[in-house]
């Protein structure tokens, strides 16, 4: 991507060495990351799995923060997150957020998947049905 200078945010880790917890380090990219979006018109940043290091709350709500703060530096690129409530923000966004998802199919206890990325957020839910094939049984409740 020749026309842009490509900034990641991939496979965060800890570090005992320097006494880094995940959060911290994934702070510190973070940080890294919206320095390069302000001060570099030409940055594209891949965001996997933001805040990971921290509890469901938390990582919502300083995700959509994040998410916020980059619109405002316009910032340019892709972000992939499993939390469907920050799928919600394309609604206050329009134009500037856009939703895509990957799917899998599952048949008998094979999962296949095609690779294909689709429009809006995902809207499959496997996890139940592959737990079961490991003797974990999920009870259905209505989540919010």
């Amino acid at each position: 991507m020749p026309i842009y200078e490509l900034v990641t945010y991939m496979r965060i880790k800890d570090s005992l060495n320097e006494s880094t917890s995940t959060f911290k380090a994934e702070l510190d990219r973070m940080k890294f990351i919206l320095e390069r979006v302000k001060n570099i018109k030409s940055s594209y940043f891949l965001i996997d799995e933001m805040l990971r290091g921290t509890n469901s709350v938390d990582k919502y709500l300083g995700s959509k923060a994040i998410i916020k703060k980059l619109i405002s530096l316009d910032g340019r690129g892709m972000l992939a997150t499993h939390d469907l409530q920050l799928s919600e923000l394309v609604n206050d966004y329009p134009g500037y957020l856009k939703n895509y998802h990957f799917d899998i199919q599952v048949q008998g206890s094979e999962m296949l998947f095609d690779y294909k990325l689709k429009d809006g957020a995902c809207t499959i839910f496997n996890a139940s049905m592959l737990l079961k094939g490991i003797g974990i049984v999920v009870e259905s409740e209505k989540v919010d």
